[in-house]
């Protein structure tokens, strides 16, 4: 719940412009998109708050709050802190387990865009679909791990 908190309270700083989190992860995204020698980048959309994710000059998804990942490593520490024995060891693992989620993250928005490009008549089963069950599995998966390396 605390985590939660104060998750809720740095969005409230950002009722009707993107947050810095998600301003950061287009960057990223974007980068690492260039980096690979694609035409990438981002712009604020206009309606809402968010980015549009633009490949090639064309416009193909929207970056938005819960693109963050935030909320799934809040979840996923939420677990390993509640049931940990030794508190120094299971924050550690917190922390590289959330960093390891915001990395997969990362990648599964530049796969998950390179696919709306090249192959946009599977979007919406990717989005709905095939993209969460990864990003959750990953997180179940680190659970495992977690579960075998500090109950087995």
């Amino acid at each position: 719940m605390l985590l939660v908190t104060i998750y809720n309270f740095y969005l409230s700083f950002f009722q009707q412009q993107t947050d810095l989190l998600t301003l950061w992860v287009g960057q990223m995204v974007s980068g690492i998109y260039n980096i690979i020698g694609l035409d990438v980048h981002t712009t604020p959309l206009e309606t809402e708050p968010g980015l549009k994710l633009i490949v090639q000059g064309q416009y193909i998804a929207r970056i938005v709050e819960g693109c963050t990942a935030i909320s799934v490593i809040i979840m996923f520490m939420a677990f390993v802190l509640s049931f940990g024995q030794n508190f120094q060891k299971t924050l550690l693992f917190a922390l590289i387990g959330s960093i390891l989620i915001f990395v997969f993250n990362l990648i599964r928005i530049i796969f998950l865009g390179y696919l709306f490009y090249a192959f946009p008549q599977y979007q919406d089963v990717a989005h709905r679909i095939i993209f969460p069950a990864l990003i959750y599995g990953f997180v179940v998966f680190l659970w495992l791990i977690f579960i075998k390396k500090y109950y087995a």
